[in-house]
């Protein structure tokens, strides 16, 4: 279906433009210079708004980013740290364990010499407790302390009422705070000295593991 053609009237158009025109010249000065000024003030605002929202936009990316920087540091920090405080862990241990061996390298060989005796002896006591109704108990100890303790060993076996079956003899070839104990139902050897030493032997294992574990943490340049 072909539509009407709608048909203009130009000289219709032609007298708005007239009586526009018309209208205008009827203005002041004044009332145009306001027009002006209002129509400025308008774009002036317009222009402001646009504006701040550009710079709210600016803002909020700005912000983000700042965001982004700051947990970035922060998660830089907080791995700086924790490298520190492992390489912190790792520095303390190799001390303690160090301080420790020394310590236990200087006080052990007193502890042998004072505590020896007295050692075997409580270990022997227990031994002959156990033996209670043995028929044989052998017991064999240094000469040094088979001197010092074969007295309380022999009365500790008339108590316990096994002396009949206690077979106490000195042994040249062990050392003072070393013993060894037989009887019809087991057996015992024991040694102080060994048990020190073995004790020195493991703080040293444990220490230079202790000073490799620091090389490998913080590096062989900075111990």
């Amino acid at each position: 279906m072909i539509s009407r053609p709608k048909l203009r009237n130009f000289d219709e158009d032609m007298g708005e433009v007239q009586a526009f025109g018309a209208k205008i010249e009827t203005f002041t000065k004044d009332e145009v210079d306001a027009l002006v000024k209002s129509a400025h003030e308008q774009g002036h605002q317009a222009g402001f708004l646009m504006g701040a929202d550009a710079g709210r936009a600016e803002m909020r990316r700005s912000f983000q980013s700042i965001q982004v920087e700051t947990v970035d540091a922060l998660m830089q920090e907080l791995a700086r740290l924790a490298v520190k405080a492992e390489e912190h862990r790792a520095a303390l241990l190799a001390q303690v364990v160090g301080f420790t061996l020394q310590s236990c390298e200087v006080v052990f060989p007193e502890l042998i010499e004072r505590l020896s005796a007295a050692r075997v002896k409580k270990v022997a006591h227990h031994s002959l407790k156990m033996a209670i109704g043995s028929s044989r108990i052998h017991i064999r100890l240094s000469p040094a302390t088979m001197s010092s303790l074969e007295a309380d060993l022999r009365a500790r076996a008339t108590y316990y009422k096994c002396d009949h079956a206690l077979d106490l003899q000195p042994d040249p070839s062990m050392r003072d705070g070393e013993a060894r104990m037989e009887w019809d139902r087991g057996a015992l050897e024991y040694g102080f000295e060994q048990i020190c030493n073995r004790l020195l032997t493991e703080l040293r294992e444990a220490h230079k593991k202790a000073i490799h574990a620091q090389k490998e943490t913080i590096g062989n340049d900075k111990i």
